[in-house]
């Protein structure tokens, strides 16, 4: 297969050429047990098959566009794993892919290995209506913010610093600090913090609010969702694989793009505010400290709104990112 040096699977380029063909390929991933990526430009679909082992059934009947299935061909009975993709070939890829690496990086059976990768891009798989709105608002904060780290970092450093997608995680990590991207469309600074925990700091490390407020604008004044994406993953040059990855664990499939047209623009500048002893904080020591029986209150999501606070400096690259507004 032809990526990065080192790489197991196809870069983006490759693959593209691979689904623009007129015939079938089949490509083999190095590694044990033996898997096949055979790519059907026709049909638009995508197969990673494998030799049939016992425990190879899994359900996936609640995906959309995956099926599993038992094949005899070759003089073998064979396991695949088949996903249409419609003209969405980089996202199946990546799902096929994924199942490959955890059967033969990790050691997960064909069954397992497809009930582990499908329940990350679950997201992707079950959702054909697009993003809900308010994730696609936050996805837009926090591409901007990628965007202007790209200008000043390394494209790997700035994915690396990325934990927005996972959950349960801040959505930038950089040494020393954490960032929280809190994208709104209102006229005030009101910005839901979903969870006691989400506002916490990592031990050893301050937390900053990024506050982006974002509106409606005409088409030359601003970028659609779409467009934002696009822009982020050219700048990434060798970084555009990870970075669909990543935009895949979000949710985000390209054939949905024509949902994510909205040009939109900058309603204020981008201000910041240190999570500290000052900042309005409903937090797990809050609830135990003013709370009848706190035990029994599992979690609670809340809005808070930063209008009339007074934003601070924070420290690179988020710095740059509010002094430019983006």
């Amino acid at each position: 297969m032809t990526g990065a040096p080192g790489s197991r699977h196809l870069s983006r380029d490759d693959l593209e050429k691979y689904l623009a063909g007129t015939v079938p390929a089949a490509l083999m991933l190095p590694g044990t047990p033996y898997c096949r990526v055979i790519i059907e430009p026709g049909p638009q679909r995508i197969v990673l098959r494998t030799p049939r082992q016992a425990g190879d059934t899994v359900d996936v009947s609640g995906f959309e566009y995956v099926a599993t299935r038992t094949v005899a061909a070759e003089g073998r009975t064979w396991s695949e794993l088949v996903v249409d993709h419609g003209g969405q070939g980089v996202e199946a890829y990546l799902l096929v892919s994924d199942v490959a690496d955890l059967m033969q990086l990790r050691g997960l059976s064909f069954g397992k290995a497809v009930q582990a990768a499908t329940s990350t891009f679950q997201d992707l798989l079950s959702n054909a209506h697009g993003l809900p709105p308010e994730r696609q608002t936050g996805l837009y904060g926090e591409l901007l913010f990628v965007e202007s780290c790209v200008d000043t970092m390394p494209p790997a450093q700035v994915l690396d610093a990325w934990h927005g997608y996972p959950r349960h995680e801040h959505d930038f990590v950089f040494p020393g600090f954490c960032l929280e991207v809190k994208t709104t469309r209102t006229e005030r600074r009101r910005h839901r913090i979903s969870g006691l925990e989400q506002l916490q700091p990592v031990p050893g490390t301050t937390l900053w609010l990024l506050s982006v407020q974002l509106t409606s604008s005409a088409p030359k004044a601003g970028r659609s969702l779409a467009e934002l994406v696009d822009g982020v993953r050219d700048s990434l040059g060798a970084e555009r694989d990870r970075f669909d990855t990543m935009l895949a664990q979000l949710g985000w499939r390209d054939r949905d793009r024509s949902l994510y047209q909205e040009p939109l623009t900058l309603r204020a500048p981008t201000t910041a505010y240190p999570v500290d002893d000052k900042f309005p904080v409903l937090d797990r020591s809050v609830v135990d400290a003013g709370c009848a029986r706190p035990e029994l209150i599992i979690d609670a999501d809340y809005t808070i709104d930063l209008t009339s606070m007074q934003p601070g400096t924070p420290p690179a690259p988020a710095d740059r990112f509010v002094e430019g507004n983006g």
